[in-house]
């Protein structure tokens, strides 16, 4: 289950944006006093399982020159017999934004069915925003977030993008750059009593799931540029 600290109102245009590292690397990001978004690592193991970052166990360090933090953890994947992903995280502030890099390793040869990093986006403050994904061979695609659950339709888009644009040019924005295109999921998460929508970027999605090897490596990138000056906490 994904949550939300505090308010989620829409804050006031002048407010900073603050991003707050929780122990095992997660980002929680407000402006005032009102949460407008999430980023988290997870997977899923055999039969959707869900293994979020929250639940993992990491050691946060500086950078060296304080340019950021540094997480070393480990997620454990369900229904795996012991399987886990070791990842070491960092997370470097900008002006107005951060920098994210995951490099992930196995520990053992496993079925996994989801591998992933969200951006999770409450309800209250982006439901009638617009999501913005430009395509390289054709027009952009515009992906409406519904105020309302549209009953039956939890995905909303999926495709792939290098870079994404949300509630473009209104004081909540957020764009999210990609090293190159990759696959992009929107999705309503209301059907799961979750009041949030979730723009995935899934290394892999895949059912019943993928086979991977003990030793097998991933690596996923992203930069988050807010309309407002960053301020970086924690832990």
């Amino acid at each position: 289950m994904t949550a939300f600290l505090g308010s989620t109102g829409v804050s006031r245009s002048q407010d900073a944006t603050t991003i707050k590292l929780g122990p095992s690397g997660i980002l929680e990001i407000s402006r005032g006093e009102a949460a407008v978004g999430m980023v988290e690592l997870s997977a899923h193991g055999a039969g959707w399982t869900h293994a979020p970052q929250k639940e993992a166990k990491a050691e946060a360090s500086d950078l060296p020159d304080k340019a950021g933090k540094q997480f070393i953890g480990t997620l454990a994947v369900p229904k795996t017999e012991g399987g886990t992903i070791r990842y070491i995280q960092t997370v470097k502030p900008l002006s107005q934004g951060v920098q994210i890099e995951y490099d992930l390793t196995m520990t053992k040869e496993m079925k996994v069915s989801g591998l992933q990093f969200s951006l999770y986006l409450p309800v209250e403050a982006y439901a009638g925003k617009e999501v913005l994904i430009p395509q390289v061979r054709d027009d952009p695609k515009l992906v409406g977030l519904p105020k309302e659950q549209q009953k039956g339709k939890f995905q909303l888009w999926s495709g792939q993008g290098a870079k994404i644009e949300l509630a473009k040019g209104k004081p909540e924005a957020v764009t999210i750059q990609l090293r190159a295109a990759t696959d992009v999921v929107v999705q309503d998460l209301r059907q799961w009593e979750q009041s949030v929508f979730e723009i995935r970027f899934p290394a892999i999605m895949q059912d019943p799931g993928r086979s991977v090897k003990d030793g097998e490596r991933f690596h996923l990138d992203l930069t988050l540029t807010f309309a407002t000056p960053v301020r970086l906490e924690g832990p």
